[in-house]
């Protein structure tokens, strides 16, 4: 996503705020002294919203605010990369902001505002959001993709710290008291242990659930879009064949490549969605499951027709040859790859699908 894209998608968004939130058991007492927000952000004078004509707004929340705004923008534009790590966490909103939907990333920035507002002392904000550790925790929260660990909340702190900066905000006056803050909800945020690693399917995405680029009216899991987009730059790899270097898998795909000069699809459409489940079934998906035959069956033309010939261990090589050109074409990172080689070229699967 560009830079300008998401700064202008940010800009419009909040010249039509709408306060969101969601049912939470306890409201925790003010976590610094109602003073900090009365005399170090500004407190509950009033002063014209930038983003919102003819509106006003608590200078301290405002103040907040814009650190908030800052941060979500300064992660998700990833300059250098150095953010590549909070990505993951971030694959729902990333994608909705994507596609001009925007509602997820103004109940997030309203939340975690009002969330900073009333545990530094605002008397006018109540935050209504999830628990800290069930908002943190992809079994509560279905916007919440992975769990975190402590290097990944360190980076979180980090740009929260650069967003502050970006606002003029470098006072260790305030720096400091909500560097502790922070540090204060680290318990019931961190969930994951730092020696162990996100699985692939959730850094690819995950199972948040976001609208489905090739029919905006259905819902599709995040990770399960470049998993299905990698499966189907493959099949048109193969299919187009480039300077014959395919020649050998020509013949095992001979009945779909027939029905797709026919202008008949719905193989192609099978063989797409079949892989990508398999693929996201074996990573990592929480909901989606292979119903397909096994890959010892499906791989054997004396039980499935469609499979034209038993598949030798060369082929096989130059199958996993046109995933990698397959992935290499969509930018897919060199260590994602690398993790499909190994799942591909495994003993189990390699051994049911090589039979020739």
């Amino acid at each position: 996503m560009k830079t300008s894209k998401l700064l202008l998608l940010i800009a419009m968004l909040f010249f039509s705020v709408v306060y969101s939130s969601c049912d939470r058991e306890d409201t925790p007492e003010p976590m610094l002294d109602d003073s900090f927000y009365a005399t170090k952000l500004g407190g509950s004078t009033k002063v014209s919203d930038p983003l919102n004509s003819g509106q006003m707004v608590e200078q301290g929340f405002l103040n907040l605010r814009t650190v908030v705004i800052n941060t979500v923008t300064t992660i998700a534009t990833n300059d250098g990369g150095k953010y590549d790590a909070l990505q993951p966490y971030f694959s729902v909103l990333l994608r909705e902001v994507g596609r001009n939907q925007t509602s997820g990333l103004n109940m997030l920035v309203m939340d975690f505002t009002e969330f900073l507002a009333e545990a530094t002392g605002a008397n006018n904000f109540t935050y209504t959001g999830l628990s800290m550790a069930d908002a943190h925790n992809p079994a509560k929260n279905s916007r919440m993709n992975g769990k975190i660990n402590n290097a990944d909340y360190n980076l979180f702190v980090q740009a929260v710290v650069e967003g502050a900066a970006q606002a003029g905000i470098t006072s260790n006056d305030v720096i400091g008291p909500v560097g502790q803050l922070l540090e204060s909800i680290r318990q019931p945020i961190v969930q994951r242990a730092d020696g162990e690693d996100l699985d692939l399917y959730t850094r690819l995405g995950g199972s948040g659930l976001v609208s489905d680029p090739e029919n905006g009216s259905e819902l599709i899991e995040a990770g399960y879009i470049p998993l299905r987009a990698v499966v189907t730059e493959t099949v048109i790899v193969i299919a187009t064949n480039e300077g014959g270097k395919y020649d050998d898998l020509q013949p095992y795909f001979a009945v779909l490549l027939a029905e797709v000069g026919g202008g008949e699809t719905s193989g192609f459409t099978a063989l797409v969605s079949g892989f990508s489940d398999f693929l996201a079934a074996n990573i990592g998906s929480q909901n989606i499951t292979y119903t397909g035959l096994n890959m010892a069956d499906a791989h054997n033309p004396m039980v499935n027709p469609r499979m034209t010939g038993l598949i030798s261990e060369a082929d096989y090589d130059l199958f996993i040859g046109a995933v990698v050109e397959a992935a290499i074409n969509l930018n897919v990172p060199e260590s994602i790859i690398g993790e499909f080689g190994g799942l591909l070229t495994s003993p189990g699967l390699k051994g049911a699908i090589v039979q020739g």
